[in-house]
């Protein structure tokens, strides 16, 4: 099953070349009818003698439908560009083929109708004209039928290259992320509310659970029709109409999207690769307002060129694209660019990226490089250089915004791992080079710090981010879990080191740090502060944190310093006391030989931490009491 897509000039017969193929009207609205011009898309169906069925996307043709011929075009597998006879190649022919070639269509053919209404001398001579148009494109070695729906000559040539299409057409892609671009949504009585159109990516099924884009609702397929029958699902690249529930009709509109995935929040800003026709009226500068046109979504979007000048009629460049509200955009998705007044073409482009935020000019030079290498090749390209946007990348969101399948990025990041040039830890991925140099890194500034300053344990995560040029953010913490789990750095409290190494002081802190701790045991359970230990040992502030670290001394209340043997002796006193029973205050001061502030400093302290509870003028045990050793 595929669809496709009609273009051509107004009143060039398209609709009633369907209808001669079908049986089936496309003009369904009364206006069109009643005009006798085609107004909004039309949907038709033709089951092919090789068993194919094939949907059929009818546009209108005059130049100020434009908007809804792109609205059709965008789904479509195959085009048949529609020219008749008596007038040739016309400006929306050429409209139209620009657009179909904009949107990298791969496939088609031509019918050339009205035949009946010229000699075939004439016919000669529009069919070298359409051959000398289409040279170079995608239709340059495609049948150009002549064909009359009114005597129904060449129908049968028509349908049967179609046939031959139906099997070169490559089958299309089931990635695995099924979006349907709504081209239509109406209210049925008795059924509730029902949309069409072209799933891309994927199929859906009957009860499939499924999201409205924008607005993130849960729906579901109650039920689904393809070519007038009821099915139980659809497959990638199929027309087809979708009974929903879960949403309101005056919530649904063409142009939204309905996806078997939950998106979220999706940003508006986008890089693409753009190109201008050769006839766009004007050069794309900063600032440049345009109508994007993307799949059955139209939206104003403002561009910045990455080229200072801008990028010309007739040129290619990459552009940041601001959208005027989230869209459901892929990288690989193709797109159009209109003017809103007067309403033209002027171009088109593949999205290479989505972004967080809105670049600066000054760093749009930064980001070239990377995109120019997605834009030049292909899936490889692009995981390599979503994988430089951050140090590690959460194995299951690589590249999912994008026309590539997951079986199709998981293969890849497989060979990469197995060539050493990606590795995964905790089902995130990273560049094995970009890891290996944060590592060098690293080292060489601990190495540094262990030289220099060998009484410090080590680097805290901030400082050794400061070191790294790094934000000690989220990732950051992630990579030093990593090199921790590694075997490249390890870690003791708060610090990071290398492995084995152990901080020890120099001779002159050495001799200082058993003063401080022989003027602490000396002052027993009268404990010393800080304030008088630096008083009495000017610049001793680094060796006291050495010995805070290695635990040669006990802090209490980040002031009062106590030798971890007297500590030891409390928390012993407190074990084989509280067992007999409450203790007093006067207690604990006469056992430690000490004084009321002192005594009271300590229980406190343990107060806090829940080891000891204060009942009445005693202390009994706490909640905490078993995890006494750890305080």
């Amino acid at each position: 099953m595929f669809v496709l897509g009609t273009a051509g000039h107004i009143d060039h017969g398209k609709s009633s070349l369907i209808q001669a193929l079908t049986g089936i009207d496309p003009d369904r609205l009364p206006e069109e009818k009643q005009r006798g011009m085609t107004i909004d898309l039309g949907f038709a169906w033709l089951n092919l003698p090789n068993g194919e069925s094939l949907g059929i996307v009818d546009v209108p043709g005059h130049e100020r439908f434009v908007r809804n011929m792109v609205a059709g075009a965008g789904g479509v597998n195959a085009a048949m560009l529609v020219i008749a006879a008596d007038d040739g190649w016309m400006p929306q022919t050429q409209e139209h083929f620009d657009i179909l070639r904009l949107l990298e269509i791969k496939h088609g053919l031509v019918a050339l109708t009205k035949t009946d209404l010229v000699d075939s001398d004439w016919i000669d001579l529009v069919t070298a004209d359409i051959k000398a148009k289409l040279k170079g494109s995608f239709l340059e070695n495609s049948p150009i039928v002549p064909v009359s729906s009114e005597t129904r000559e060449g129908i049968p040539s028509i349908i049967s290259s179609l046939t031959q299409l139906s099997t070169e057409l490559a089958m299309v892609d089931d990635i695995g992320k099924s979006r349907l671009f709504i081209d239509r949504a109406f209210l049925l009585t008795g059924i509730g509310v029902v949309v069409t159109g072209t799933s891309r990516g994927g199929g859906f099924a009957v009860d499939q659970e499924a999201f409205h884009f924008p607005s993130g609702a849960k729906v579901r397929m109650r039920s689904m029709q393809a070519h007038d029958k009821k099915v139980e699902q659809v497959p990638a690249g199929s027309r087809a109409a979708f009974n929903l529930t879960g949403m309101d009709r005056s919530t649904v509109n063409r142009g939204e999207v309905i996806t078997s995935f939950q998106y979220h929040d999706r940003p508006n800003f986008m890089v693409a690769m753009i190109r201008l026709l050769d006839n766009a009226a004007v050069t794309a500068k900063e600032g440049r307002q345009a109508l994007m046109i993307h799949g059955t979504t139209e939206m104003e979007v403002v561009l910045r060129p990455f080229p200072e000048a801008g990028i010309k009629p007739g040129e290619s460049g990459l552009a940041i694209i601001k959208t005027a509200h989230p869209a459901a955009l892929f990288v690989g998705d193709n797109f159009i660019l209109r003017l809103p007044t007067p309403q033209v073409t002027i171009g088109g482009g593949k999205v290479l990226d989505l972004l967080d935020e809105y670049p600066r000019r000054r760093d749009l030079s930064a980001l070239e490089p990377s995109l120019m290498i997605r834009f030049e090749g292909g899936l490889k390209e692009s995981v390599l250089t979503e994988l430089e946007k951050s140090i590690f990348t959460p194995a299951d969101e690589l590249l999912f915004y994008s026309t590539y399948s997951q079986a199709e990025i998981e293969s890849l990041v497989l060979n990469l791992i197995e060539s050493n040039l990606v590795i995964s830890h905790q089902n995130h991925l990273a560049l094995h080079a970009r890891v290996d140099d944060l590592s060098t890194l690293a080292v060489r500034e601990l190495t540094k710090t262990h030289r220099n300053k060998s009484w410090l344990p080590g680097l805290t995560a901030d400082e050794l981010a400061r070191r790294l040029k790094l934000e000690p953010d989220d990732q950051f913490s992630f990579l030093l879990k990593y090199f921790e789990q590694s075997g490249a750095l390890a870690r003791s409290n708060q610090y990071f080191h290398l492995n084995g190494f152990e901080p020890e002081l120099d001779d002159q802190m050495k001799k200082q740090a058993e003063e401080i701790i022989s003027a602490v045991s000396f002052a027993g359970h009268s404990y010393l502060t800080f304030e008088e230990l630096e008083t009495k040992f000017p610049n001793s502030e680094k060796t006291l944190n050495f010995l805070r670290s290695q635990k040669k001394i006990k802090v209490v209340e980040s002031k009062f310093l106590i030798p971890p043997n007297y500590w030891d002796d409390i928390i012993s006193f407190l074990e084989t006391t509280l067992d007999q029973g409450p203790i007093t205050l006067a207690q604990f001061r006469d056992r430690f030989k000490t004084t009321r502030k002192y005594a009271l400093l300590v229980l406190e302290y343990l107060d806090r931490r829940n080891v000891t509870r204060r009942d009445g003028d005693t202390r009994i045990k706490g909640p905490a009491f078993d995890e006494r050793h750890s305080v």
